[in-house]
C-alpha cells in the first residue's frame, strides 16, 4: 500500500476541518470478555516494539505515539512507562523526567522514506498481533460486539490484513482504503468524466487577472471559469479541472434527483476556480481579489491558509504549491460544488452537515476519495506525540468513515442526527465528519426521492421567506423538515439507520466462510 506524500493534498483536501479530537472510548463502549480482554492488553507489547522501532530511527514523535498506544492497551506496561521516564510512587506512575524528545531527529528530507522505512520494519511485529486478534473475529460463537471490537483492533494494527478488509467490505486503493459500496462509482467514474464538456479557452484578459496583475491560463464552461497561475501546467490543467467540474455537476444532481437550474449566462455569475503554486501570489490574488470584506480575515486567508471561498464572484481560490498530480484539487472542486449545492437548498446555516457529508459523497466518486495514509495527524490519549498517531487503521477516508461509525452503533455510542444538526463548523472533528457521511450515504442510497422531496421544500421555504424578510429557517427547524418529509421520527430514523449500516457496512466471517 503507498502512502501519500505532499502536503498540500491534505491541506487542500482537510481545508475546513477542525483539529481531530481522539474518541474517547477506544473500545466504543464495548466491554471485552476475558479473553479478548487479555488478547488486547497483549498488543501493549507489540505497541511497545514498534515504538522502540520509531525510536531507533529518530522518529520520536511516531514512537510516543506507539507508546501511547501501548498505555491504552495497558495502563501499567512496566517497559513503556520506563522508557518514558515514569516512576511509580504511591500507586500512581509520575512522569519524572521525559526520556523521549517530543521531535524527530533526522533529515527532513529523508521523512518520508523513513517514516515507510518504520512502516515496513513494523510490518511483521503487527501482523502476527493481528493474526493472533482475527481468531476472536472469526468465532462465529461470540457475540457479534466482540467480534466487531476484535475486528477494529486487527485493522488499527495492521490495515493490510485482507480478511479484516473483506470483513469491513473494503480493499486497498492506490493511496486509501475503497468500500464496496463505491465499486459502481469507480466503475463509471471515467465515463462521466469523458462525456462532459470540456469549456472553452478564454483568449481575452479577465476582470482576476486585471485586479491581481497575474497573468492566468484560464477556461470557461457552462457553470465554471478556471483560473489557474501554476506554470507549464496551466493549460492542461485548466482543460481537465474545468471537464472534471462539469462531470462533478453532472453527478450532484443524478446523486439528489433533482434539476439542476439554468446555466448562467453571464461570467459574473459563473463559480470560479483558481489555483496558484506560490505563497506570495496567492496571497496578492487573495488581497485583490477575494472579496472578503474583513481585513484581518482577508489577511489571515492570505499568509497562513491554503484556500478560501472567494465572493466577487462565488467561488473558491487554492494554495496548490506540489504539482505531482492534480488529486488534491480534485477532492476540493467535488467537495466544494457539492456543498454549494445544499447551501442554495437549505441555506448556509440549515444543513451544514449535509452539505459537508455530501461535499464527501461526491469527492469519494469522482475521485476515490478522501484519502487517509498510514501515518495519519491527530492526538492520541495517554502520552503527547506532537501530533503523530501511529495506528490510525484506514485513516479518515470513506472506508475508514464508514468502519467508524459501524463501531459505534455496534457499541451504541454514535451521534445522532440531532447532534450534528446544532453543531457549529469548529465543531466538526473526524468524528463529526464520519457521522455526516454516513447518514449521507444512508439518505441518498435508501431515501433518494424523498431527499429530493426535502430539498425542493427547503428551496421553497428559503425563498418565500427571502421575499417577506423573514430569517432563514433555523437548523433545529430543518431537521424537523427532514423527518416530517421521511414521515418518521429521530428515534425511527435512528433504529433505521443503525439497521442499514451493519446490513451494509460489515460482512463478519461466516461458518462457511473459516
Amino acid at each position: 500500500m503507498r502512502t501519500l506524500t505532499f502536503t498540500a493534498v491534505m491541506a487542500v483536501v482537510l481545508l475546513l476541518l477542525a483539529t481531530p479530537r481522539a474518541q474517547a472510548d477506544g473500545n466504543f463502549g464495548i466491554t471485552p470478555d476475558k479473553k479478548l480482554a487479555k488478547a488486547l492488553a497483549d498488543l501493549a507489547d507489540t505497541c511497545f516494539e514498534c515504538g522502540d522501532v520509531a525510536k531507533q530511527k529518530g522518529l520520536y514523535t511516531y514512537a510516543r505515539s506507539f507508546f501511547s498506544h501501548a498505555l491504552e492497551y495497558d495502563t501499567d506496561h512496566k517497559k513503556t512507562r520506563k522508557v518514558m521516564g515514569f516512576e511509580r510512587k504511591r500507586g500512581t506512575w509520575v512522569l519524572e523526567e521525559d526520556m523521549i524528545p517530543l521531535t524527530d531527529k533526522i533529515n527532513e528530507s529523508k521523512r518520508d522514506e523513513l517514516t515507510e522505512k518504520l512502516r515496513l520494519d513494523t510490518l511483521e511485529l503487527r501482523s502476527k498481533a493481528a493474526d493472533n486478534l482475527w481468531k476472536f473475529v472469526e468465532d462465529t460463537e461470540l457475540p457479534a460486539n466482540q467480534r466487531m471490537l476484535a475486528l477494529w483492533h486487527v485493522i488499527q494494527l495492521y490495515p493490510e490484513h485482507r480478511g479484516a478488509q473483506k470483513a469491513a467490505r473494503s480493499a486497498p486503493d492506490y493511496m486509501w482504503f475503497k468500500h464496496t459500496l463505491d465499486d459502481d462509482a469507480d466503475t463509471k467514474r471515467q465515463v462521466w468524466i469523458q462525456r462532459a464538456p470540456e469549456g472553452a479557452v478564454i483568449e481575452e484578459k479577465t476582470p482576476y487577472e486585471q485586479q491581481s496583475g497575474l497573468p492566468m491560463e484560464k477556461r470557461r464552461s457552462d457553470w465554471l471559469i478556471v483560473h489557474m497561475d501554476i506554470g507549464e501546467k496551466g493549460a492542461e490543467w485548466a482543460k481537465v479541472l474545468t471537464q472534471y467540474g462539469e462531470a462533478c455537476r453532472t453527478h450532484i444532481f443524478e446523486l439528489l434527483a433533482t434539476e439542476p437550474p439554468k446555466a448562467p449566462e453571464k461570467d459574473e455569475h459563473r463559480l470560479h476556480y483558481t489555483v496558484l503554486t506560490e505563497r506570495e501570489r496567492y496571497a496578492r490574488f487573495v488581497e485583490k481579489c477575494s472579496g472578503i470584506t474583513d481585513a484581518a480575515h482577508r489577511k489571515e486567508a492570505a499568509n497562513a491558509g491554503w484556500g478560501t471561498p472567494t465572493y466577487t464572484p462565488y467561488g473558491s481560490v487554492w494554495l496548490y504549491p506540489n504539482l505531482a498530480n492534480d488529486y488534491g484539487l480534485r477532492d476540493g472542486i467535488a467537495h466544494d460544488l457539492a456543498s454549494k449545492e445544499i447551501f442554495r437548498f437549505c441555506g448556509t446555516e440549515g444543513a451544514y452537515w449535509l452539505a459537508r457529508g455530501f461535499g464527501y459523497l461526491n469527492s469519494t466518486h469522482m475521485n476515490g476519495s478522501t484519502a487517509g495514509t498510514f501515518f495519519a495527524v491527530k492526538t492520541t490519549g495517554a502520552i503527547d506525540s506532537g501530533g503523530r498517531e501511529s495506528l490510525p487503521g484506514f485513516g479518515n477516508c470513506s472506508a475508514g468513515w464508514r468502519l467508524r461509525v459501524a463501531m459505534e452503533v455496534t457499541g451504541g455510542t454514535e451521534l445522532k442526527l440531532g447532534h450534528l444538526a446544532k453543531l457549529r463548523v469548529a465543531d466538526f472533528s473526524q468524528r463529526e465528519m464520519a457521522h455526516a457521511f454516513c447518514f449521507t450515504d444512508y439518505l441518498v442510497r435508501e431515501h433518494q426521492a424523498k431527499l429530493a422531496e426535502f430539498l425542493k421544500s427547503c428551496y421553497s421555504e428559503r425563498a418565500k421567506r427571502y421575499k417577506e424578510k423573514q430569517p432563514e429557517e433555523t437548523a433545529a427547524e430543518v431537521m424537523q423538515r427532514l423527518y416530517a418529509t421521511l414521515e418518521t421520527t429521530e428515534d425511527d430514523f435512528q433504529a433505521a439507520f443503525r439497521t442499514w449500516v451493519l446490513a451494509n457496512y460489515i460482512a463478519l466471517p461466516t461458518k462457511e466462510e473459516k
